[in-house]
């Protein structure tokens, strides 16, 4: 797994426990109007995505701390153990895609009036008798994007140490920002994407610009964060120009940052023998 892909994972988590709070804010509504107000809520669309690969998340991020850092790997597991994080999320998610199922009823009289003075649904609490609590599972919510900003990190410092080929010193940092400085104009175009998810992009290319303008920038960190705006703006069908001038930028800085040929590294194509040259025939 690379240090990028675990920012992913760790930007999903924001996502959810960002959500999580405006439910928990507004947890009374939802016991007088019931659950498929919480399908409403400012983003709701960008956390059912992120609670959909939610279990896979978090199953590969604990692979991959078993094998890299088992330090990290323990948090992750007493998250899961004594935080029960998974099956709080699990349950949650549960309850908001059974209000998405719902069809609509029609109003009665007494539902009218409940709706009308805010008295809870027949006693029961905002998850029926599942022992969820939102406010626990926000709290180890945020533990969790703590741990996987750590481990994003270690997985970004252990490549830069390790890394022997790749050395920018041809790269012009001006070069780069004016690749980013378009990016930005062109991403701005994009009417598919949700005001979040736009936010999130330039945040990403905001960043990769001011470590390019840096003393001494990480082009690591740079080329991951743009990765990520290549991989989420080459699906969008209104923002080809965008995704052209981030790839344009991955591959110049990839390019022309190889201390040696990438041919060097490669083994030598086998000789050819001569031919014999052809034989007269009486």
């Amino acid at each position: 797994m690379e240090w990028y892909e675990v920012s992913q994972i760790k930007d999903r988590v924001s996502t959810i426990e960002q959500y999580f709070v405006g439910l928990a804010a507004n947890e009374d509504d939802l016991h007088a109007y019931g659950f498929r107000l919480a399908l409403s809520l400012p983003g709701a669309v960008e956390a059912f995505a992120a609670l959909r690969t939610f279990n896979e998340d978090f199953s590969s991020l604990r692979r991959a701390m078993l094998r890299e850092e088992k330090t990290l790997a323990q948090e992750l597991e007493q998250l899961d153990t004594q935080g029960k994080l998974s099956e709080q999320v699990a349950l949650i998610s549960l309850r908001l895609r059974m209000a998405q199922a719902r069809r609509p009823v029609s109003m009665t009289v007494f539902s009218a009036l409940r709706r009308g003075v805010r008295l809870p649904a027949a006693g029961k609490g905002l998850f029926g008798e599942a022992p969820v609590s939102l406010h626990n599972a926000i709290i180890n919510l945020e533990r969790l994007r703590g741990v996987t900003g750590h481990f994003s990190d270690y997985l970004q410092n252990r490549q830069l140490a390790d890394n022997e080929v790749f050395k920018p010193s041809n790269v012009q940092p001006d070069r780069v920002v004016e690749f980013i400085d378009a990016a930005l104009s062109q991403i701005e175009s994009a009417t598919t994407l949700a005001p979040e998810e736009l936010q999130r992009l330039q945040n990403y290319l905001l960043e990769a610009r001011k470590e390019a303008l840096s003393s001494k920038p990480s082009w690591s960190k740079i080329v991951g964060a743009l990765v990520i705006v290549a991989a989420v703006t080459s699906g969008l069908a209104d923002a080809p120009g965008a995704a052209k001038t981030v790839k344009d930028a991955i591959e110049y800085i990839l390019g022309t940052s190889i201390s040696k040929p990438l041919q060097k590294y490669l083994p030598s194509a086998p000789e050819r023998p001569n031919p014999e040259p052809p034989r007269n025939v009486a």
